[in-house]
């Protein structure tokens, strides 16, 4: 039986029994059921023999010494062998053990990393995809953030723009414009004005937490997740430029109308479409012939 089973298996049936906690938590890093009530005992109940240990949680020894084989070669157990006497495992420290599991973690990461991007073929195909996961999501915008080459147009609530704080500012490091609507005074700067009126709404009763994300005019992630973050409501991505350009022009009209409600003058006019000149935008006028320096179009026209 897998590691991935027993941690099915013992999540739909067990999770709720407080004496699996501590072998849940092993078993989420690959440690079978097994290993993991191995490696608990040994931290309950201190150093033993492997017949003691099988007879501590009711296993056949066989069974429970290719466990514990298993253990030693992952790191965490070691075993003291005396003359005449029967072997001693003895549990590694959780924190040196989560800290190996960790440095294995990453070094298998940066491999794959590499391995599968040097089979990638990255292509535009234009099409809407669903994002099923809260983690995807966020993983989703990260990477879409760590792409924007010239304009980021976003509408965060306030927990979600605190998450994403970071790369939002490694953006604006870069020289990326970022563009937005804040709901937090905390997240007023000069191009994402604070719309007051929408404050409510969007903290106390707005059914979820929403996101929207324009980059470059060339991808959008348009996502409604549970107040809590575990859950995803709606969510979509799509490197159509079509479509970003189309969702571009709306969001910065939204974004320069509340700006305006305190300063007339239109401040953020360098959103528009036209102005900003997004990626996203030269791409499509490329395609369809026209001089992209020049051209104004007809989203540019009907948001002035």
């Amino acid at each position: 039986m897998t590691a991935a089973t027993d941690y099915a298996r013992a999540l739909n049936g067990r999770a709720g029994d407080s004496e699996t906690g501590a072998e849940l938590s092993l078993m989420g890093f690959g440690f079978t059921e097994m290993e993991s009530k191995l490696y608990c005992e040994l931290l309950r109940s201190g150093p033993a023999s492997g017949y003691r240990l099988a007879q501590r949680i009711s296993k056949a020894a066989a069974n429970v010494y290719r466990a514990l084989k298993t253990l030693a070669q992952k790191g965490a157990i070691t075993a003291s062998e005396g003359i005449g006497e029967a072997t001693t495992y003895s549990p590694t420290p959780p924190e040196e053990l989560l800290s190996m599991l960790r440095q294995t973690f990453e070094a298998r990461q940066i491999a794959a990393r590499a391995t599968l991007e040097g089979i990638r073929k990255p292509a535009s195909d234009e099409r809407v995809y669903s994002v099923p996961s809260v983690a995807l999501v966020f993983e989703r915008a990260r990477s879409m953030l760590a792409q924007a080459e010239n304009i980021v147009l976003i509408d965060f609530f306030p927990s979600i723009h605190d998450l994403l704080a970071p790369e939002l500012e490694a953006a604006r490091a870069r020289g990326v414009t970022i563009g937005g609507i804040a709901y937090d005074p905390r997240h007023i700067d000069e191009r994402m004005p604070l719309n007051y009126e929408s404050i409510d709404l969007v903290v106390s009763r707005w059914a979820g937490q929403g996101m929207m994300l324009v980059i470059d005019g060339r991808q959008l992630l348009l996502a409604q997740m549970s107040h809590d973050l575990t859950t995803v409501l709606n969510a979509v991505w799509t490197d159509s430029a079509f479509l970003s350009c189309i969702f571009h022009s709306g969001l910065a009209a939204d974004i320069r109308l509340v700006a305006m409600r305190s300063d007339p003058s239109d401040p953020l006019q360098i959103l528009t479409l036209q102005q900003s000149r997004p990626l996203g935008l030269d791409q499509i006028l490329h395609a369809k012939g026209d001089d992209p320096g020049t051209c104004e179009t007809p989203l540019d026209k009907a948001n002035d």
